[in-house]
């Protein structure tokens, strides 16, 4: 069994969606919400894919490298250092 344990701001939330017939439980609306959260990252997910698909099948590739894996990982740690959220609009859904 999990314990999850909310601010409480987020709890009064989630009451009151109970308390209003949004959900039957807390549990419920948890529930719901992960379900939804996978749903959106599975939906970005593939709208990655398939603009990578397109990019593919429009010749715009860019051969992969050592050097190129070795930018990419480097610019993603330091991004990382600085606290910065990496977000690449090339693989959002449109």
């Amino acid at each position: 069994m999990m314990k999850v344990s909310f601010a409480e701001i987020d709890e009064t939330y989630l009451r009151n969606k109970v308390k209003n017939g949004y959900y039957s439980s807390i549990s419920e609306a948890i529930r719901d919400t992960v379900r939804k959260q996978r749903e959106n990252e599975q939906h970005c997910l593939l709208a990655a894919l398939e603009i990578g698909e397109k990019a593919i099948q429009e010749g715009r590739t860019q051969p992969f490298t050592r050097e190129l894996f070795d930018e990419v990982i480097k610019n993603g740690m330091q991004k990382a250092k600085n606290g910065e959220k990496v977000i690449n609009t090339d693989v959002l859904p449109q």
